[in-house]
């Protein structure tokens, strides 16, 4: 039996904490000083779960689980299927912000209601997707640790893979919970603006920005995995998560200027419009 990590667990629990309570934090931020609606926050969320917990991840899983010994053998497989990925992310999500904003919010077409829509889209997948795979993740932290394999009743291959595990737990830095808890920061940003660039098809009557945020978001995806296994295959898994992690911070800077951009916009029409009439 192996002792716990108590700094890996710690680094968990802080983690799943901040998954949770920081999209909290996001949209009471934009209730209060913005004036988002709730309905827009709801539906923000709801577009997360049609587009993703109901559709594309059950299928992702299961094409997956049939390919599992291609994808393993075949590294140009695999970058098909991480281009798939990205490009089906971005179609999928960016057509239920696309959809929502035609239907149940055509009455809810401002810059605020965008941020509140990301706020609930990305608030779902940092709460209860995240969240919950870091939880996973710390169950099995305290239970492979307290595990041995040998005391079990176990066949030869089921305790290789026990053994397996554990090795993989032992050799997981105490601070790498933490960095998935930091890209679920990037992440935030990026999805309030998607929103508001998917907003534009509407505000300014013209298809591509529907397009351009389909290409941000699989652009952001592919580039992020791509750049974490090449830098893993180089310099290790330490170095690539860290540059994975880079990639996001950039992707968040840049949706950081999006949104206060299309703030400033919004702004100077608004003090143009009351001339104009």
């Amino acid at each position: 039996m192996d002792a716990v990590d108590t700094r890996l667990v710690a680094s968990y629990a802080v983690a799943i904490a901040f998954d949770v309570l920081m999209p909290v934090g996001v949209v009471l931020w934009a209730r209060r000083r913005l004036g988002a609606s709730w309905k827009v926050v709801g539906w923000g969320a709801a577009a997360f779960a049609l587009s993703q917990l109901l559709t594309r991840l059950p299928m992702v899983q299961v094409a997956q689980y049939f390919m599992r010994d291609a994808l393993t053998a075949s590294s140009v497989l695999l970058g098909v299927w991480i281009a798939v990925l990205s490009l089906t992310a971005g179609l999928f999500e960016e057509t239920a912000r696309l959809w929502a904003f035609r239907k149940p919010l055509k009455d809810f077409r401002r810059w605020r209601d965008a941020v509140g829509f990301g706020a609930g889209h990305g608030g779902l997948e940092s709460a209860l997707l995240v969240g919950g795979l870091a939880v996973l993740g710390l169950v099995n932290v305290i239970v492979l640790s307290a595990l041995d394999p040998s005391t079990l009743p176990l066949k030869p291959e089921q305790a290789a893979q026990v053994v397996e595990a554990k090795a993989t737990i032992s050799a997981l830095d105490w601070w790498m919970p933490l960095l998935g808890a930091y890209e679920r920061l990037g992440a935030m940003a990026v999805h309030i603006a998607l929103s508001v660039v998917v907003l534009q098809r509407f505000l300014r009557g013209e298809v591509r920005w529907y397009w351009f945020a389909v290409a941000a978001h699989a652009s952001f995806n592919a580039l992020t995995v791509v750049v974490g296994k090449l830098a893993t295959a180089a310099w290790g898994t330490r170095f690539g998560a860290l540059a994975g992690e880079g990639m996001v911070t950039v992707a968040a800077l840049l949706s950081v200027w999006v949104i206060l951009y299309f703030r400033r916009v919004e702004a100077a029409r608004e003090s143009v419009a009351p001339g104009l009439t």
